[in-house]
């Protein structure tokens, strides 16, 4: 079990902070921590804008950099908006340079729900970028408020590094596992993602203070290139693998996910059973889980015997491209599931059914269009109606009756995986939702043992826990004073609540 750690010692251990009050009017968030290069005219890096929200009047965007010219900040949209602005900063402090919101809204123009990304592009000279921050007098959501419960299968949301702001709003408690999409190696096998080491931090510590266990996701569709060098000889899959637990240790993970995502012709799979041996050995050696992600064009030359060493398989049944009506049906859920079940042996209480949270379109002759894709959080924005559709405007996806059904064949397997959750809708019209109401059973505040009460055994396990003397089944329902932390206060708020009762 984790040490739940208060919210003001998240804040103080953080370089810049996602949300860091600067001044009365103004908070500061991070776009971007690191160092990266380019060369003249080049891009270093591309952001894309999750909350447009924060793009408003009074904002600006800090540039922390090395370079011999001014570089330019580009702002460009993909949904109807100007498809590339560029523009000077205003002002210059030491190595820092400042592009206000009249500078951004005279390039780009003031409708920033059409801006989708934001990039830092050099000049006549190279340049060298080691933060990006906004500065907005936008006001900030507080994280949502959720009750304590206990969960009846599995939840694996994916969170990928290209969108993960969409932690801020996340309801963590609907989660047992996320998934950071993806970490990726160089040709050295040095780990890396997108995500600034501050937001990480952050991730990880939300997600342990709700009893959420966080796995390092390698691969990913397009993302496997660099795997075989890798693990081609005895020799260099040792190197990598010490590299991956290093990793995992460095940012307090619980574990890693593979999901590798190359045809059945590639010489990977000659090595990938060696490969999952030696990583579950190391996992168990460090209290890790080791999960895949694979789909049946996938599974081909993998075994049964190297399937058993997983803690359990994230089944992807969607993007079906033998079906001219949907890419995502239950038919295919079903059939995906018995085909690991069947031909790879797999328990099902290890198979977790993979769902999407995006829909796909079809070509004039029915064909899956591998061109399209449309979040699940467009389609209630053009439509709140499709919430409870499959089907519109030639774009198929699961709504909500739909999720429900699958749901409840994930109950009878291992649980329900999430693909991704930065496209979910918010509010009412949440897939996640749907999820956390099916799978997830209510429990009653201080019930930190989860027999259905809060009693004097609770009281007990409490005690025991801050005294470092035992655990909380579901550390969630201690955390009565909604302060962020788990300490006297909390127990002292339980002792009142049973004498009152």
């Amino acid at each position: 079990m984790k040490v739940v750690r208060s919210f003001c010692t998240m804040l103080a251990g953080a370089i810049l902070m996602s949300v860091l009050p600067v001044s009365a009017q103004q908070t500061r968030i991070a776009l971007y921590e690191g160092e990266i290069t380019a060369a003249a005219w080049e891009c270093p890096l591309t952001i894309p804008v999750y909350d447009d929200t924060l793009y408003t009047e009074g904002c600006t965007v800090a540039v922390d950099c090395d370079a011999q010219e001014h570089p330019y900040l580009a702002l460009t949209s993909t949904s109807g908006g100007e498809a590339w602005a560029q523009l000077l900063p205003d002002s210059v402090e030491g190595d820092v340079r400042y592009y206000s919101y009249a500078a951004m809204a005279d390039a780009f123009g003031t409708d920033f729900s059409l801006l989708d990304y934001v990039s830092v592009m050099a000049g006549n000279s190279s340049i060298t970028v080691r933060s990006i921050t906004l500065l907005t007098d936008a006001v900030i959501e507080e994280p949502p408020v959720s009750e304590p419960v206990t969960h009846d299968s599995r939840v694996v949301g994916y969170l990928p590094d290209w969108s993960y702001h969409a932690y801020r709003n996340l309801d963590f408690t609907a989660l047992t596992h996320m998934n950071i999409a993806f970490c990726m190696p160089d040709t050295q096998g040095n780990l890396s993602c997108n995500i600034p080491d501050s937001e990480m931090q952050n991730i990880v510590s939300r997600a342990h203070n709700a009893d959420v266990r966080v796995l390092a996701a390698l691969g990913g569709g397009g993302g496997c290139d660099n795997y075989l060098p890798l693990i081609d000889t005895p020799e260099e899959m040792a190197q990598f693998n010490e590299k991956i637990i290093a990793y995992c240790q460095k940012y307090d993970l619980d574990g890693i996910d593979l999901d590798i995502e190359l045809g059945s012709s590639h010489a990977i799979w000659n090595y990938y059973g060696d490969w999952v041996d030696a990583l579950r050995v190391l996992c168990d050696a460090n209290g890790y889980e080791l999960t895949t992600a694979t789909a049946q064009w996938v599974a081909v030359h993998v075994t049964p015997e190297t399937y058993a060493k997983f803690d359990f398989v994230n089944v992807m049944a969607y993007d079906n491209d033998s079906s001219k009506t949907t890419h995502a049906g239950m038919d295919f859920a079903l059939s995906s599931l018995e085909f690991f079940h069947e031909t790879k042996k797999i328990p099902k209480d290890k198979l977790v059914l993979g769902v999407p949270f995006y829909g796909r379109g079809y070509t004039a002759d029915g064909a899956l269009d591998w061109n399209s894709y449309v979040p699940f959080s467009d389609l209630i924005a053009e439509n709140p109606e499709n919430y409870t559709a499959d089907f519109t405007n030639g774009i198929a996806y699961n709504g909500a009756p739909t999720m429900r059904e699958k749901c409840a064949l994930g109950k009878e397997h291992g649980g329900i995986m999430i693909w991704e959750l930065s496209q979910d809708a918010r509010g009412e019209y949440s897939l996640l939702a749907v999820i956390r109401d099916e799978l997830t059973t209510p429990l009653a505040a201080g019930d930190v043992n989860a027999d259905g009460v809060c009693n004097v055994m609770d009281v007990i396990m409490l005690q025991k826990y801050l005294l470092r003397a035992g655990t909380l089944t579901v550390p969630s329902a201690a955390e009565l004073c909604q302060d962020g932390r788990i300490d006297a206060f909390d127990l002292a708020w339980m002792k009142k609540m049973l004498l009152s009762a």
